[in-house]
C-alpha cells in the first residue's frame, strides 16, 4: 500500500512528540487546569460527555500513528536483518524475507533448524 511522503511525514513527526518527555507534561497540565475548571464549575453530564469524546477520540488516534511506526520500523529491522543474511557467506539466502513465508513453512524452517542443532 502506498503512503503519501506528507502523511509519512507528519506520522514520524507524531510518534516523535507523543514520546516526548514535553508532552506528557504538557499533557498532565492540561488534565490538571481541565480537573480543576472542572471542580469550580461542576462536572455535569456535557463536561463528563466532552471528556470522554476527547479521550477517546485521542486514544483512537494513538493507536493508529504507534500502529504506523511499529510497521515502519519492524519493516527497516527486517531489511537489515535481511541484509546481514545476504553479506553473511556461512548464510543461506532461504531466510530473506523470511516473514513473508505462512505459518506452516516457517514451523518447518524452525524445525529443520533445531535439527541440524542436535
Amino acid at each position: 500500500m502506498k503512503q503519501l511522503p506528507s502523511l509519512s511525514r507528519f506520522l514520524t513527526w507524531s510518534a516523535k512528540m507523543a514520546g516526548n518527555p514535553i508532552t506528557f507534561v504538557i499533557a498532565l497540565s492540561v488534565v490538571a487546569i481541565w480537573l480543576i475548571i472542572g471542580f469550580f464549575y461542576g462536572f455535569n453530564a456535557k463536561w463528563i460527555l466532552i471528556l470522554n469524546t476527547v479521550a477517546t477520540l485521542n486514544a483512537a488516534l494513538m493507536v493508529f500513528i504507534i500502529q504506523n511506526t511499529q510497521n515502519r520500523e519492524n519493516k527497516a529491522l527486517h531489511l537489515k536483518i535481511d541484509e546481514l543474511i545476504r553479506v553473511t557467506k556461512e548464510a543461506t539466502d532461504e531466510f530473506i524475507a523470511i516473514e513473508e513465508l505462512e505459518e506452516a513453512e516457517l514451523e518447518k524452517i524452525r524445525k529443520k533448524i533445531f535439527k541440524n542443532k542436535s
